[in-house]
């Protein structure tokens, strides 16, 4: 990070060699060696001696002699200058600032106590050694070794460090000291309680790694909160106010974080504002009870190569939504607890490693290793919250273009590698949330702008290694989707498809994980994603509601056996939800993989019961513009061929959808959907809502709809995909007094008589005798199209 701090730098040094020649030790100078005790404006003093105090205020200028340093206190305020080191001249001595304040009550100057804090124009200034932060394990590390190997060793004898899981198990990282070393084998101080694994596997042209990381704890600047902090929750915080900066590089931060607390974090940047040319770098934040950090109100800054281990609640935190601009790279997270009853917001609950709610800031090459939920946690709300409520009103992240997200790696999460999904309302709880970016956020009918997530590893995530929601096409370029439960899938894309391309999705690698002694064991003693549900098929990519593409991506190593069922490609099961009809793959391969699997159906779940998906060029079945469907028997004829290992059909047919909505709630669990040859399923999902049923349907075939109470008041049927395409439904309907219109008022065509239904556009024919409406529903354009059936 030395290049990106120099430009910066250069000033800064200037101004402390400058003050240098005037400066007094605080031997000299004869100030207090306890109590309260204020540097004043004017006054530059080199600490000198260990100190052991009650506060520190340091309106002038506090720096630190070239020699091992001890500073103890309840709390340090800086309205000057605080500066131990610079970027071009490091502080290479140790430095330990334990903050002690017990009173939880107290508030001084808006930080409470126990804190390290600048504001009115405060800088902190503390550059330790240029360590680096953290590197990978070079092969895997055996359960009860004491010797790891590393990619390189830029460490040294006596240094703690820690090895983060590489299993399902967030919390299987452990702490160690190096005692010997020889080249990039380091000798610990106690063998490992678990396995850490490392490997490259190749499928053809393209390989996933996963090799352990490996973080440094030692740095020979601490901040830390006293011994007490850690009964207690209570330790130290750092906190940068409006007007004041930071500028923190080789830094250790221990038993920091106030449990429960808001605002009260490691380290906080504050209501800033514009933050150019502040940073945190190369530290690392180990044993927090309260975040690891968080950027609050504030631009521009630099959060890069930092290794953090151990916190409650989320961990990298980009607080607001207001927050843009700036640059997370190159860090390191893991052990991030939920926060159960420890919360400061209701989000904490299911923590992050980091929580990113604004999508304009650059996060590239970061792990998550280990979060008791979610790794990356992009939720986007609809304006700024919190304190930046009022400053955000014209501020639209949901609808804000991604900056860069890029070649980060999320794996041993206990839920997903990446949620972009559940931003937070004004309450701080998360709610379902589409990201929809466009052109001019503020103006919902421009254009929308795709957002591209570059180069994303996900394995061993308990769930889905991907969960993406969105409306505006996301895309993940380059994707490597390994050992999760369920690889991914989107939800909600609706009309152009979302795609996952140019990817590598693999069911199982040679990572058999570490199963507790308690959990039931895979095949050759394999950890399960979910032992408490050990039948759960392993999944590749999961078809949702849609559209959604897979394209140009390889499938490794989805095979069914005695325990659970495997395949590359799926649909969400169970699923009570709308799926689209336009859901497809293309250009795949496969090896050693069975393609698809299909669940057995469930009763009155539409999704799982109406799903279907398109083999565009034939790399699934073999032939171009095949479907493949679940055993529905309404959705199946004489062309399909069964796949007995799909548990799936491969049909020549045509499907359009349809959804049906009784508005005037009546409740329709239990509607039959009757083919015009028999063929006949039970419809309608409680799970979703009662009054709703979704299906996908032949093209152009007549079905008939036997609602269990008789026909509601005022039905509405909505297409929304394949332009020009007709979905034939009938009912038995009392009355020839009732109305068929458009969403709006304008009437729908009536036809002369049946035969009329076979072409054109969306028409109605009644048969008084019989009593049975005949519907002809077409989507004109291929948008969201609606049509109202009411009766007095």
């Amino acid at each position: 990070m030395q290049l990106w701090h120099g430009a910066i730098s250069a000033a800064f040094s200037a101004l402390l060699l400058s003050s240098a020649a005037s400066a007094e030790t605080w031997t000299a100078a004869g100030l207090p060696t306890s109590g309260d005790v204020t540097i004043t404006a004017g006054q530059v003093i080199t600490l000198d001696q260990n100190l052991t105090l009650n506060s520190l205020t340091i309106t002038g200028e506090l720096s630190c002699a070239n020699q091992n340093l001890a500073l103890t206190a309840k709390w340090i305020m800086v309205h000057g200058r605080f500066a131990c080191g610079t970027a071009a001249s490091r502080f290479t001595n140790d430095l330990t600032i334990t903050l002690t304040g017990t009173d939880q009550a107290e508030s001084m100057m808006q930080m409470g106590t126990k804190f390290l804090g600048a504001m009115g124009g405060g800088q902190i200034e503390l550059h330790g050694e240029n360590r680096q932060g953290w590197t990978r394990l070079a092969a895997s590390a055996a359960k009860g070794s004491n010797t790891i190997t590393l990619v390189e060793n830029p460490w040294r004898v006596g240094d703690k460090i820690v090895l983060v899981s590489t299993d399902f198990h967030w919390d299987h990282g452990e702490e160690r000291t190096i005692q010997a070393m020889t080249g990039t084998t380091l000798t610990l101080d106690a063998p490992l309680a678990y396995r850490h694994h490392c490997a490259t596997e190749n499928f053809g042209a393209t390989s996933i790694t996963e090799c352990g990381e490996v973080g440094l704890v030692t740095r020979n600047i601490v901040i830390r909160g006293d011994a007490a902090s850690q009964a207690s929750g209570f330790g130290g915080h750092v906190m940068v106010m409006a007007n004041s900066s930071a500028r923190i590089d080789g830094v250790e931060f221990l038993r920091m974080g106030q449990k429960g607390r808001v605002g009260r974090y490691p380290f906080h940047w504050h209501l800033i504002g514009d933050g150019t040319g502040q940073y945190i770098d190369n530290s690392s934040i180990i044993h927090s009870y309260n975040r690891f950090l968080s950027i609050h109100g504030t631009h521009n800054t630099h959060v890069g190569g930092n290794f953090a281990f151990d916190t409650t609640g989320h961990g990298y935190y980009i607080e607001d939504g207001i927050e843009t601009g700036n640059v997370i790279e190159d860090n390191l997270g893991a052990h991030v607890k939920n926060a159960t009853n420890e919360t400061p917001t209701p989000s904490d609950n299911d923590a992050s490693v980091f929580w990113i709610s604004n999508p304009d800031n650059t996060v590239r090459r970061n792990v998550s290793a280990g979060s008791e939920h979610t790794g990356f946690w992009l939720g986007f709300p609809d304006h700024p919250i919190g304190l930046s409520t009022a400053a955000g009103v014209n501020v639209f992240p949901r609808n804000t273009p991604l900056k860069e997200f890029a070649d980060n790696t999320s794996h041993s999460n206990s839920a997903h590698g990446i949620y972009v999904d559940g931003a937070e309302d004004a309450s701080r709880h998360t709610q379902v949330t589409w990201f929809e970016p466009r052109q001019v956020p503020s103006d919902p009918q421009s254009a929308n702008v795709p957002p591209v997530f570059l180069n994303f590893t996900a394995y061993k995530n308990r769930f889905e290694g991907i969960w993406m929601r969105g409306f505006s096409m996301p895309v993940f370029q380059g994707a490597r989707i390994a050992d999760n439960s369920m690889g991914a899938y989107f939800a909600s894309i609706s009309g152009t498809p979302g795609y996952i391309q140019d990817s590598l999705v693999v069911g199982e690698t040679g990572n058999k994980g570490n199963p507790e002694d308690w959990e039931p064991k895979g095949a050759g003693g394999r950890e399960l994603p979910l032992p408490w549900e050990r039948h759960r098929s392993v999944r590749g990519i999961e078809f949702y509601d849609g559209p959604m593409v897979v394209r140009r991506t390889k499938f490794a190593n989805f095979t069914s056996n005695d325990l659970r069922k495997s395949g590359a490609l799926t649909s969400l099961s169970p699923n009570p939800h709308w799926i689209s009809s336009l859901n497809a793959a293309e250009s795949l391969n496969f090896s050693n993989a069975n393609r698809v699997w299909i669940a057995p159906l469930k009763a009155r779940n539409d999704g799982d019961s109406f799903s279907v998906f398109r083999d565009t060029d034939g790399s699934i079945t073999g032939t171009a513009g095949r479907m493949i469907v679940p055993p529905n028997p309404v959705l199946l004829t004489g062309n399909c061929t069964r796949q007995k290992k799909w548990n799936a059909y491969v049909c020549p047919n045509s499907y359009v959808n349809v959804m049906i909505d009784a508005a005037s709630g009546n409740s329709l669990i239990g509607t039959r959907l009757v083919r015009n040859d028999g063929k006949s399923r039970s419809i309608g999902s409680p799970v979703s809502s009662k009054t709703n049923l979704h299906i996908n349907i032949l093209e152009n075939r007549p079905h008939q709809l036997v609602f269990p109470a008789g026909v509601p008041k005022r039905l509405e049927f909505i297409r929304n995909e394949r332009a020009g395409k007709a979905a034939r439904l009938s009912l038995t309907y009392p009355t020839s007094n009732f109305t068929f219109c458009l969403w709006g008022s304008q009437d729908v065509e009536r036809a002369a008589n049946l035969a009329a239904l076979n072409n054109g556009g969306t028409k109605y024919y009644y048969d008084a005798t019989t009593k049975r409406l005949h519907l002809r529903l077409v989507t004109p354009d291929g948008n969201w199209t609606g049509y109202v059936l009411k009766r007095p």
